[in-house]
């Protein structure tokens, strides 16, 4: 092996055990009551302040702001639309500084009632017109779905009475749509928006056991996340999944000079990359760019090399096309990490 080849193995290592370091902690239990929110903020005081290695325990309310009941019957009369996508936290994580970067374990998702909710909202959805796309046509009608969920059988139940089938049941794969840190340039940022900082990806990947890694942009990290989804299909193309309320119990650690671009997800099989912009074909290209650095700077790829590599191996994941901005995920099987 040359010399450079040693040098750049030895430090893929490094990074991989950085990376995959855990330090043990307290339990930290928050009980966020009405304080929650609906920016990602750099000015949003501290819910709760942790330490790198404690667990928080915790809950989130869904994405209506637990506006609706199982006996509603219309979306827009419930909804407040300033009050919508509410966050739990943020928490202040002691020693995260801008260029370092948060790792969060999602340890355990649990479900704290047996129903959740759907919906045709006009004006909103990949196949509904909305504020950048212009059209004549009319939008969806108002129309609220209201799903059973079986947490014996891990099953989700929908009546359809407009329909030959009847009835659906589809698998149960919980995941919190919006998940980050406070964004970079001192801004406030809407939890609808997704970006570097992570937040509304919607991404049906951020489910109990993975590890997540974003951007610090300011001390303390000011972790949120909320927005429980029950299940969704790839891109919530109808503007909503099966919205629902969790309990969660999340372990944070910092991991020190370490400076990313994008938010990143590690599960047993794959590492991924996740951009988000407009439009959809740019949100890939900064998923993939990103692929491409992490596997130069953190496992001695050649650049050129990496991108052979994605060429021919790369899985591509719509994580969301309805937000206002959409977002993609690169992922690449851990096979091709190097020992």
């Amino acid at each position: 092996m040359h010399t450079q080849h040693r040098i750049a193995a030895a430090l893929a290592g490094i990074f991989a055990a950085a990376f995959s370091a855990t330090t043990l902690g307290a339990e930290v239990k928050y009980d966020p009551g009405d304080n929650v929110k609906f920016t990602y903020c750099y000015a949003h005081p501290p819910a709760a302040r942790i330490k790198p290695g404690d667990t928080v325990v915790t809950s989130t309310r869904d994405a209506s702001n637990d506006a609706f009941s199982p006996t509603d019957k219309t979306l827009l009369s419930k909804l407040d639309l300033t009050k919508v996508n509410p966050q739990t936290g943020p928490f202040y994580i002691e020693g995260a500084e801008p260029g370092d970067t948060l790792q969060v374990h999602i340890d355990k998702i649990d479900f704290n009632r047996d129903w959740g909710w759907g919906g045709s909202i006009p004006y909103f959805g990949a196949l509904a017109p909305e504020y950048k796309t212009a059209m004549i046509t009319p939008p969806v009608p108002d129309r609220l779905f209201l799903w059973r969920i079986d947490r014996n059988r891990k099953v989700g139940t929908l009546d359809l009475p407009n329909s030959k089938i009847g009835k659906i049941e589809v698998p149960l794969r919980p995941f919190f749509g919006t998940i980050g840190t406070a964004p970079a340039g001192k801004e406030c940022i809407s939890s609808l928006v997704p970006g570097t900082h992570g937040a509304n990806m919607d991404f049906n990947e951020v489910v109990e056991g993975v590890t997540m890694y974003f951007p610090v942009y300011e001390k303390g990290a000011l972790f949120m996340l909320g927005d429980g989804h029950a299940a969704q299909g790839d891109g919530e193309i109808d503007g909503a999944a099966i919205e629902t309320s969790f309990n969660v119990h999340f372990t944070v650690n910092v991991i020190k000079g370490k400076k990313i671009a994008w938010p990143r997800l590690v599960n047993d099989k794959y590492i991924m990359s996740i951009g988000s912009t407009r439009p959809l074909m740019d949100a890939l290209r900064l998923a993939c760019v990103d692929m491409i650095n992490w596997l130069a700077e953190d496992y001695g790829y050649d650049k050129l090399e990496a991108l052979q590599l994605l060429g021919q191996t790369a899985v591509l994941k719509i994580a969301n096309v309805v937000d206002p901005q959409y977002s993609v995920a690169c992922a690449l099987d851990k096979k091709y990490l190097p020992k």
